[in-house]
């Protein structure tokens, strides 16, 4: 947590940054042909790390912005403009606990800006109302006489600005399809030495066009490997082979349990380039043990069950 103070106004996010606009509802702010003040409030949020699909640590930032074409200067040695970026956590308390001190601001010139970041861990799942946050600031202290040089804020319909937990949520992305997003369409047993290989065709859909990849794990207490398949695009099909050992063929009678194939579906996290993996979703295949340790490779329709 920190106050920055720039005249830039730019911040660089790490994933994904949104700002809310402190400006009035016409997108416009004071013209330029009239003398004036303008300190506007503004929040910007932006997703820092993820943990899963919908956890991960976001940071709020409270911004003041001085949008006039005169600069906003104290008028006493206790006039001040006050910066607060509040934390709601109920209708309670309306007015939320200030995530850190106020800024007191004796000088704004046109451009220049204070800011007030607050990083917090987040879980869409729980947080679905609160917390919202709010960034305002008011004049405080007494006001002196320097009507020469004190150009007052010109407008007050952009001194505060709120954000919701739902716009918060809006930075982990969108909802999942409607559809099955890992569905198995068909199989097909390719034999082998000592073991048999599922090749499985998967059809996918996900929210976003970002790398992702298939796995396959086989229930004990069968045994079976496969390699790992990369995924591209926000829908498609994937083929994937998983060899099962037949070790268990050998036994007085044919195992009744039938083989479990769970397949995965993963996607990406954290920053461009990592190698970090969350699973999205999985589906299920289950097939004899006598069709795959005992028979001739065959085509057979899928039966699955996702979840």
């Amino acid at each position: 947590m920190k106050y920055l103070l720039t005249a830039t106004g730019c911040c660089t996010a790490m994933l994904a940054a949104f700002s809310l606009g402190a400006e009035a509802a016409d997108g416009s702010s004071a013209p330029a042909s009239i003398t004036c003040a303008d300190p506007a409030a503004d929040i910007e949020m932006t997703l820092i790390s993820k943990t899963g699909p919908a956890t991960g640590r976001v940071r709020i930032t409270g911004v003041v912005k001085n949008l006039g074409t005169a600069t906003w200067i104290a008028t006493s040695p206790t006039h001040r403009l006050q910066m607060v970026l509040a934390q709601k956590d109920s209708e309670e308390n309306p007015l939320g606990n200030p995530v850190q001190p106020p800024i007191a601001i004796a000088q704004l010139s046109p451009g220049q800006q204070f800011r007030i970041d607050h990083q917090m861990n987040w879980d869409t799942s729980k947080n679905t109302s609160y917390p919202r946050f709010i960034v305002k600031f008011s004049d405080s202290g007494r006001i002196g006489a320097y009507p020469a040089r004190y150009h007052p804020d010109c407008r007050t319909d952009n001194n505060r600005k709120e954000v919701t937990a739902a716009d918060i949520n809006k930075l982990f992305g969108l909802a999942a399809p409607s559809g099955k997003p890992l569905t198995i369409q068909s199989y097909r047993l390719l034999g082998g030495v000592g073991v048999n290989t599922v090749e499985t065709l998967l059809g996918y859909s996900k929210t976003s066009a970002a790398a992702g990849k298939i796995t396959a794990s086989v229930a004990a207490p069968y045994r079976g490997t496969s390699d790992e398949v990369p995924i591209e695009g926000n829908s498609g099909s994937a083929r994937i082979r998983v060899h099962i050992h037949c070790d268990i063929q050998n036994a007085s009678t044919v195992p009744s349990r039938p083989v479990d194939i769970t397949y995965r579906s993963w996607g990406s996290l954290g920053l461009p380039g990592s190698s970090r993996w969350v699973v999205s979703f999985s589906t299920e295949q289950s097939i004899p043990y006598s069709e795959l340790c005992g028979a001739a490779p065959v085509t057979r329709p899928s039966r699955s069950s996702s979840r």
